[in-house]
């Protein structure tokens, strides 16, 4: 996920300071306020991905990036990217050659980065040699964070900037 801010213009004697408040603000500030709402939409995930933010610092921009870790980070990408559609086998050490599930299930997220907790499950079992997965519509998390936090850290660095301002100016 990516939070973009347009160039600041100021005087060039605060930029060093400008720069440093910025870096301290999104240490502060933005990482932790995105890992811990990126936290709240896995809590009640069986296989959740942990998640790092990574700020990365280059000539004229700042920018955070928001991803999963760990070994359920592949769930966290198949939901918020979605999966085509599969054909899906048992696996070869399986000794009856069948597969066996409940349906249906019903998400409880949707498209659109609405989150509504776990998904359900009926209770019908249905026993079978393959089945078709079919497509998973991508959730795509990270843009609708993106546009719903952006107003919220744009005043957050806003205030750093001129905390910047003023300890130089």
């Amino acid at each position: 996920m990516r939070i973009l801010f347009r160039q600041v213009k100021s005087n060039p004697k605060n930029w060093l300071a400008i720069a440093d408040e910025v870096k301290k603000a999104i240490d502060e500030q933005v990482k932790p306020d995105l890992l811990s709402y990126f936290n709240r939409i896995v809590k009640s995930w069986e296989h959740k991905p942990t998640f790092e933010a990574r700020k990365i610092v280059s000539k004229g921009n700042i920018s955070v990036y928001v991803y999963p870790t760990g070994e359920n980070a592949k769930y966290w990408l198949w939901v918020t990217l979605g999966t085509p559609k599969r054909e899906i086998v048992p696996r070869a050490d399986n000794p009856t050659g069948l597969l066996f599930f409940r349906v249906p299930y019903t998400p409880k997220t949707s498209q659109g980065g609405h989150y509504g907790g776990p998904g359900t499950y009926g209770n019908e079992l249905v026993v079978a040699k393959k089945v078709t997965q079919h497509e998973i519509k991508g959730r795509h998390f990270e843009q609708h964070t993106a546009r719903w936090y952006k107003s919220k850290h744009t005043v957050t660095i806003r205030a750093a900037i001129r905390r910047g301002n003023r300890k130089t100016g």
